[in-house]
């Protein structure tokens, strides 16, 4: 088959080739290892690191059949900006111009968002005849109504409301619907108007667990305390109060638990800031993937304080699965799917009470036999649920088949 695959923010293969690969990218390796002919549309510039790979439209060869064409769109700074909204469109009427000049796939799958990419993909598979699988990750652009506040909100509305036009068109005409929970392949269902068929399916975002990672020298925990560690992109996605007011009852009632933060992002200066006073919270920064290993391998709890929004209600984080594949039990701080997730397996907490997070903690601290149970418990849901390998040979099963009865 050859396949093509648009996603425009994920890590790529092309400079670090031990680049700790996402949705995508374990698509890509999955099909090409089947013999498929993988093309894989990305972005010059770098979401995460906020910086241009290259000046040009370039093009990279990863294996003889599989290529990355890197598009490229102009650099920004903040994630909810103008000069982001006009990378994206850049980018997406680029590849409709490339897309005209190049070999017709037999398959198309697309990340949803961007709402461009999707869009310019849904609109290329009406007019070729080709079978176009939207796998929605994120609820654009619901996310921006509730994001945005005071004077920019009203004025963004008409932008929203075009988007929302957009994106349920998008549901509508794709062949197919993907999503990483079942909340939210019900949410684009409910936008393209259309019930679920054999062919629209939510598959996991996978955690591939690497066992050969050489463990780093240097000590960068302390081992001999009870470790929380707490790995994300400091953005305005988390709840950071709720990890002062954790730090502050554990330093004044236990010294011997830490909290872990690792990662970088817009308000890592700040959170660096509101964290300086306190000894049992560690700020890393960007870390590589040994130590992340490291520092997971002596972590007792992993954290997750998300906001208690609509989107995080829905969706399943890969960090959610990183955490359960080394056997950590969960802190949460949203309800939803996630939530119930924790509660049937008996492998965490979710509660938005900074007391009810910290006597829980207490309790697993205190209780090895507990702490023992809740362990294994996560370690099965790992392997029953999130293993990427299991998950992407089964999504690579699905597409394969959808060839077979076309």
């Amino acid at each position: 088959m050859n396949i093509w695959l648009l996603q425009a923010s994920e890590p790529m293969p092309i400079v670090n080739k031990g680049e700790r690969l996402w949705r995508m990218g374990m698509i890509a390796e999955e099909m090409t290892k089947r013999g498929h002919q993988i093309t894989w549309f990305s972005n010059t510039f770098d979401h995460y690191q906020k910086k241009q790979l290259f000046d040009r439209d370039t093009v990279v060869r990863v294996k003889e059949n599989y290529d990355i064409y890197l598009i490229h769109g102009p650099q920004y700074k903040k994630n909810i900006s103008i000069r982001r909204i006009i990378n994206h469109k850049l980018i997406a009427v680029k590849f409709r111009k490339m897309a005209k000049k190049m070999e017709k796939p037999d398959l198309i799958y697309v990340s949803f968002p961007t709402i461009d990419y999707a869009e310019e993909a849904v609109r290329y598979g009406k007019e070729n005849n080709v079978p176009v699988i939207v796998d929605v990750r994120d609820l654009w652009p619901d996310i921006f109504e509730h994001n945005l506040s005071g004077i920019i909100k009203l004025p963004a509305k008409p932008y929203i409301k075009w988007m929302d036009c957009k994106t349920k068109r998008i549901m509508k005409d794709a062949f197919a619907i993907h999503s990483i929970s079942q909340a939210m392949l019900d949410w684009g269902l409910k936008k393209g108007q259309r019930v679920q068929q054999k062919q629209d399916r939510y598959f996991y975002l996978g955690y591939h667990k690497k066992e050969d990672l050489e463990n780093t020298e240097k000590q960068v925990i302390d081992k001999s305390k009870f470790n929380i560690s707490f790995f994300a992109t400091i953005n305005n996605q988390f709840n950071y109060e709720i990890i002062l007011h954790l730090a502050e009852i554990l330093k004044q009632n236990d010294k011997d638990v830490i909290i872990n933060i690792c990662g970088d992002g817009p308000q890592f200066e700040e959170l660096k800031q509101k964290t300086q006073s306190y000894e049992n919270i560690k700020l890393f920064g960007w870390v590589g993937k040994e130590i992340i290993d490291y520092v997971l391998k002596n972590s007792k709890l992993g954290f997750a304080p998300y906001k208690n929004t609509f989107d995080f209600q829905m969706s399943v984080s890969n960090k959610f699965a990183e955490y359960l594949s080394y056997g950590l039990p969960i802190i949460l701080t949203s309800d939803g799917y996630m939530k119930s997730l924790l509660e049937q397996n008996e492998c965490g907490i979710s509660s938005q009470s900074v007391e009810e997070i910290y006597q829980f903690i207490m309790d697993v601290k205190n209780d090895e036999k507990i702490y023992d149970q809740m362990s294994q418990n996560a370690k099965k849901l790992y392997e029953e649920n999130f293993v990427a390998e299991k998950i992407y040979q089964q999504l690579a099963n699905f597409l394969e088949n959808i060839k077979e009865e076309k």
